[in-house]
């Protein structure tokens, strides 16, 4: 079997971490799993069948390919020999409802669908295929749209280049570090965890799914798994690491906790401190489009309860500003923007995002704005924080949905006319709800509504509150929906 690289292909970043790894700590363990371990040479043989296995279907280099699958050794096999077979992953939650698989593969206009379980399944589809970026591509994640689909984001290889270099710089991971596979699939946490692993020739520990889902449990796992670094949400750390945890408990293995993907609150941010007192604790930040971590700010003291957290400063040749920061611009002047040479190349197929990518107003060679959409202020300490959005997005246990997804979402249903979906203060936290209206002389309970949403949305975009209302004008005659009673 031939399990070398395509003729004059260059190694993508991460496969050349891996290369490194296998060079330097061959029988070391490279994954964990609950039934299993796989040392480094066995990953490398892994990988290079499967490479060799994905050319001879007839995958060719920059093809698209939509990984699904769950947390597993298979699935960081898949995304590793998508790169060495010179192609471009795309790797989604295989649990998600096959309507929205279908959107993603529509998205990403891909070339093949690879699903994992259980065993490698290749299909090739005949979808046309949207322009590639002049640039090319390393791979392709997901993040809610705002006009009823999810949006493609292209992503190069430069900004996983950037984010490894000063990871190991900032964290210097070793072949001691056990680090949590935790990130959603899909997602850039999901990439930082292997990459992480593979910088320092470490242990990737993939957990059992109930793990992720069951409150409390993480600290179990953690605590079992011996892990020395974890990257979370600041959901996952409430629900996995505090909910029921005993406020005595301490984790001493962990020696890094990275927490990104929302705001942070200054409580939980607090709660983590206290049981992981001998980790350092970064809150970091970033998007979808400045993949991995643009800025991050280390908690050396407890933060006061209720106060939202400091984003930091600008990392890995990233400068985290707000808009009034930048003479000449023209921007919000609350607006937080990211200024660096490693954003995202930009949407598949699709402009939806308009002007959220910006040339840079100085002019320097390489470098490009973005918008994010995020609204901070910056403190009479010179630290930034959020505040808000400029936009109907919401963050939702660390994903970023647009309501509007949403409302496109329960207006497929046949008996819906109109939607508006909302985040909700509520006595145990924010809540997802939704208002709708149906047809006249039809019905539809908030049990249909809601299995019908499952089948459409990811499990986090489904609201629990469903309301049924009628459309009224308001002052600007614009519809809005109130809640019957």
């Amino acid at each position: 079997m031939n399990t070398e690289r395509p003729c004059g292909s260059t190694a993508h970043p991460v496969v050349s971490l891996l290369d490194r790894a296998i060079e330097a700590r061959p029988e070391g363990t490279a994954i964990e799993t609950p039934d299993r371990t796989i040392s480094y040479r066995e990953l490398g043989g892994q990988v290079a069948g499967l490479a060799a296995w994905l050319r001879k279907q007839g995958v060719a280099s920059q093809d698209r390919i939509l990984i699904r699958g769950e947390r597993s050794s298979l699935f960081v096999t898949a995304l590793l020999a998508s790169w060495s077979a010179g192609a471009v992953p795309a790797p989604v939650d295989g649990a998600h409802p096959e309507a929205r698989i279908t959107r993603y593969r529509e998205a990403a206009k891909a070339d093949w669908v690879l699903s994992l379980t259980p065993e490698p399944v290749l299909v090739r589809l005949d979808d046309d295929h949207a322009p590639a970026p002049e640039d090319g591509l390393s791979h392709i994640l997901f993040t809610s749209g705002t006009t009823g689909d999810p949006a493609a984001v292209a992503v190069g290889s430069e900004p996983l280049r950037a984010m490894s270099a000063w990871y190991a710089q900032e964290f210097n991971p070793g072949p001691t570090d056990r680090v949590g596979l935790l990130g959603g699939l899909g997602h850039d946490p999901i990439l930082r965890d292997v990459i992480a692993a593979l910088l320092g020739t470490a242990t990737l520990v993939v957990p059992e799914p109930e793990v992720l889902s069951m409150p409390g449990r993480l600290v179990a796992f953690a605590e079992h798994a011996e892990l020395t670094v974890l990257h979370g949400t600041p959901a996952l750390l409430e629900f996995g690491l505090l909910l029921g945890t005993d406020p005595d408990h301490r984790l001493p293995k962990l020696r890094l906790v990275l927490c990104g993907g929302a705001s942070l609150p200054g409580e939980i941010a607090q709660r983590t401190r206290t049981l992981c007192d001998t980790a350092r604790l970064f809150n970091v930040y970033g998007t979808t489009e400045t993949p991995q971590i643009a800025a991050a700010y280390e908690l050396r003291v407890p933060s006061d309860a209720g106060q939202r957290v400091p984003i930091g400063n600008g990392v890995a040749g990233a400068v985290v500003l707000l808009g009034s920061e930048i003479p000449g611009a023209g921007l919000a002047a609350d607006e937080i923007v990211v200024r660096s040479k490693n954003l995202a190349l930009g949407y598949l197929g699709d402009d939806r995002a308009g002007n959220r990518f910006r040339p840079d107003p100085r002019g320097e060679e390489g470098y490009r704005l973005y918008l994010t959409g995020d609204l901070g202020v910056r403190g009479a300490d010179g630290e930034l924080r959020i505040t808000g959005r400029a936009d109907r997005q919401i963050s939702v246990n660390g994903y970023r949905v647009a309501l509007q997804e949403i409302e496109a979402a329960a207006t497929r249903h046949p008996q819906v006319t109109q939607a508006a979906a909302a985040l909700e203060a509520g006595p145990r936290g924010d809540v997802l709800a939704i208002t709708v209206t149906v047809r006249d002389g039809d019905s539809v309970t908030s049990a249909e509504l809601r299995r019908h949403l499952r089948g459409e949305l990811p499990a986090h975009a489904v609201p629990s509150a469903v309301r049924f209302g009628e459309a009224v004008l308001d002052r600007n005659h614009k519809a809005r929906l109130v809640p019957h009673g």
